[in-house]
């Protein structure tokens, strides 16, 4: 029988998922920037969070316009985990971990991609290095039904 402690642990997972894609959408590209910083140009943490701070709003870098658009699909993903796991009855433990498997395996995979792209964009700036930032919530919105069709069957192996 479900009580409420598997309850509360449910409602924590949604709301610990759901508030942390938002804020990683939104953080991931001056996370970027920060280990760029901290790597490659060799500089202390002091003056990338400097560098991050004169280039949030400067024109030519505009990171906040940036990390306002890789949120996008993070926030659809987000209203989607919100929906998809604070509908599931408890009664059925395996659809609870199968859905759980999912949303988790396609937060890491958009996480995981994107931070991948920022990363690799700042390394090798290129005159045409700015486009990824229109495409990549295109791209990123597409893996999300990729994503969780894949931690579903993950799910569904684990969770028979």
């Amino acid at each position: 029988m479900t009580g409420p402690s598997s309850n509360h642990r449910l409602a924590g997972f949604t709301l610990t998922l759901y508030w942390g894609c938002i804020s990683l959408g939104i953080g991931i590209p001056w996370l970027a920037t920060i280990i760029v910083d901290l790597l490659k140009h060799g500089q202390s943490t002091g003056q990338a969070l400097h560098q991050l701070r004169l280039h949030l709003f400067a024109p030519g870098y505009n990171l906040f316009l940036v990390g306002v658009l890789n949120a996008i699909p993070f926030v659809l993903f987000a209203v989607f985990a919100l929906f998809h796991l604070g509908g599931t009855s408890l009664q059925n433990r395996k659809v609870v971990m199968r859905r759980a498997t999912g949303v988790t395996v396609t937060s890491l995979g958009l996480i995981g991609l994107g931070l991948w792209i920022h990363i690799t964009t700042l390394w090798h700036p290129d005159a045409q290095g700015a486009l990824v930032y229109f495409f990549l919530p295109m791209v990123l919105v597409s893996l999300i039904p990729v994503g969780y069709a894949a931690g579903r069957g993950l799910g569904i192996l684990l969770f028979r």
